[in-house]
């Protein structure tokens, strides 16, 4: 009997796609492109995939990648997550940062940009590839809310995160937006340029995170929820997050889940609330919050109810060893709840 040799099969690129996202580090995506031909594509797109550039670094690496993109764009159409770290607005961060301008349009999904020191750049708003990407996080201090305008003002924006030290000046005009989703860091708590900027966004956006120092002013923490009621009336996803563990617990927090009925996706870790189960909306899918001990026999209740959390799917709550979590665990499996608990 002969046997004929018959070479493997190669494998399908959206395969080796899937493969080397899953790489352990970049140094095996880099020898994985020398294998052969049919490597060299799937290994460096997942390598180039997300990459973080700080132009001022005193590590090589950031120099030879600059380096590489410069000299080989081709490599710049992998790009899908650009983090960007600057220092201060009078270094010479443009002639470092050429190289951005060359990714292609509609190829970089989301866009990072933490500054240490002075004002946002609007020149890295003009970029091609920054005009078309969807997702845009600022950490920095913006000085003026002109600067917020320009951002909502990119034609595919629907993601949006930045930081407000309530000293915003000037005024934020409505525009015509696809943001859908907001995350605001309020570092003064409830002020006029928050406000401002919830009156023009609020509107069309489906999701919102606010992280504030909650608890520290109350009638502060009222204003913030009664802006948020006022203008956020079509939220499907609320996270709420405060700098650090109120006391007393944010009991605000009700009255934004009683208003919300239509609300699916709920995050809150401002401290336990005690009748915060007695409020869930009936749509709510995922739930996470700190969980006490006193708030045992409430999330039970809520647990073992017959309609109140027919549509709950995921549960995740954050407590102590001191929170007994074989009945809760009991209860999630009947409802075929997914349960996860993190430590404090």
């Amino acid at each position: 009997m002969q046997f004929l040799y018959r070479p493997p099969a190669p494998l399908q690129e959206d395969l080796l796609h899937l493969i080397f996202e899953h790489a352990p580090c970049p140094e095996t995506l880099a020898y994985a492109a020398l294998v052969c031909r049919a490597w060299v594509v799937p290994a460096q797109a997942a390598l180039y995939k997300d990459i973080q550039y700080s132009p001022l670094a005193p590590c090589r690496k950031d120099a030879l990648l600059a380096r590489t993109l410069r000299s080989r764009p081709h490599l710049l159409r992998f790009v899908r997550r650009l983090s960007l770290v600057t220092l201060w607005t009078h270094s010479p961060t443009p002639e470092l940062c050429d190289w951005i301008a060359l990714i292609p349009m509609h190829h970089l999904r989301d866009f990072l940009w933490t500054w240490e020191r002075g004002h946002l750049l609007p020149s890295f708003l003009s970029l091609p590839a920054v005009q078309t990407t969807r997702n845009i996080d600022l950490r920095g201090r913006l000085y003026t809310l002109s600067v917020v305008h320009s951002v909502l003002d990119l034609p595919h924006l629907e993601s949006l995160s930045l930081e407000l030290s309530g000293d915003e000046q000037g005024t934020l005009a409505c525009s015509s937006t696809k943001l859908r989703h907001l995350g605001v860091v309020a570092h003064g708590g409830h002020s006029p340029p928050l406000d401002k900027l919830l009156a023009v966004v609020g509107h069309c956006i489906k999701s919102l995170r606010i992280v504030s120092t909650f608890g520290d002013d109350l009638e502060g923490d009222s204003a913030l929820v009664s802006c948020i009621l006022t203008h956020c009336v079509g939220l499907k996803s609320l996270d709420i997050a405060a700098t650090s563990t109120p006391k007393p617990p944010f009991s605000a927090i009700e009255a934004l889940i009683r208003q919300f009925v239509s609300l699916e996706h709920l995050r809150c870790s401002t401290g336990a609330v005690p009748d915060i189960f007695g409020a869930m909306p009936r749509n709510l899918q995922s739930l996470r919050l700190p969980l006490a001990p006193s708030q045992e026999e409430p999330l039970l209740a809520y647990l073992e109810h017959e309609t109140a959390s027919l549509s709950l799917d995921s549960l995740e709550l954050i407590s102590g060893r001191d929170v007994d979590i074989d009945r809760i665990t009991k209860a999630c499996r009947a409802r075929q709840v997914k349960l996860r608990r993190y430590s404090e």
